[in-house]
């Protein structure tokens, strides 16, 4: 039996991701999820071997107990739990980061990074976004400016906190991602003769979901009632199930064998629309030694 964890795995991406892992009965789920009870209730909904552990991206001590009480093989590991706050800056405790950069990025490297001795011919995918890319007009037309990445300190801190806190949200929503991206190829470096492979799903937009939570009032009616219609003839627009299966299709695809560091788009194909800069050696190195001294500092 194959043993899978999904974080973020109640509703959207996740959720849709594990609807489709779980249609093979020698799969095992773990959905690694803040609120235990509504996981349950996802977890009895879906059937098949799915179990549910607590974990909160939003505590560096939560990703710790999880790793620690870990046990046996794991074929794959997906970072997909994610957030965007527009309407506030959260920092969180102790550590005093930002909450965006902390959940979408570190928590989940510091995952990565405790549960890689687990893994034998494993999987690790990361969730990156068109959002990421300044050039991506897509992202611009909804007010993305692409990823504003000058240091993994600043990240940690909140980006430029004189832009509006709307602007400020998306900035740090869209850099986050980029860190996602960076993350994938930079491990696929290291990691090149390592029994393991890292992969990254650009999901594309998907309308409806809860990303939009914390946006305006009339943001999140466009969003939720507007956009699901419209975005049908939308480029770089996909639902969470399409893009879910995408996601299934990485962890479990034969043809990817001896095979590492692919950023994916929903079409099942490599991304066209990666930022150059997310290939940048020297960007990627930085990231990765910087976002590693937080962890150990």
């Amino acid at each position: 039996m194959k043993t899978y964890i999904i974080t973020g795995a109640t509703s959207g991406l996740g959720l849709s991701i594990a609807k489709y892992l779980v249609k093979d009965p020698e799969n095992r789920l773990i959905l690694a999820v803040r609120d235990t009870v509504r996981g349950a209730v996802v977890a009895g909904n879906l059937g098949g071997n799915v179990e549910v552990i607590e974990l909160d991206l939003r505590s560096l001590k939560s990703v710790d107990a999880f790793v620690s009480s870990w046990k046996g093989e794991l074929s794959g590991l997906i970072n997909n739990a994610g957030v965007q706050i527009t309407n506030e800056t959260l920092l969180t405790k102790p550590e005093g980061f930002e909450e965006t950069f902390l959940v979408n990025h570190l928590a989940a490297l510091k995952l990565t990074q405790g549960l890689l001795p687990f893994m034998v011919g494993g999987r690790v995918l990361f969730i990156g976004s068109g959002t990421h890319n300044p050039k991506n007009k897509t992202a611009t037309m909804f007010g993305f400016r692409g990823a504003q990445f000058e240091s993994i300190k600043i990240c940690s801190e909140g980006l430029n906190a004189s832009e509006s806190i709307n602007q400020v949200g998306m900035d740090r929503y869209a850099t986050s991602k980029f860190l996602n991206m960076v993350t994938t190829v930079e491990l696929a470096r290291r990691m090149s003769h390592e029994d393991v492979s890292f992969f990254c799903l650009d999901p594309g937009l998907m309308p409806g979901t809860g990303l939009a939570r914390t946006a305006p009032a009339a943001l999140q009616f466009v969003w939720s009632n507007i956009l699901p219609i419209v975005g049908k003839i939308l480029p770089d627009t996909s639902t969470p199930d399409k893009s879910g299966k995408a996601a299934a299709w990485i962890m479990t695809t034969n043809q990817l064998m001896n095979k590492t560091g692919i950023i994916f788009s929903y079409a099942r194909k490599p991304s066209k629309r990666v930022w150059s800069k997310v290939l940048d050696a020297g960007i990627g190195k930085a990231v990765l030694e910087d976002s590693f001294a937080l962890l150990d500092g």
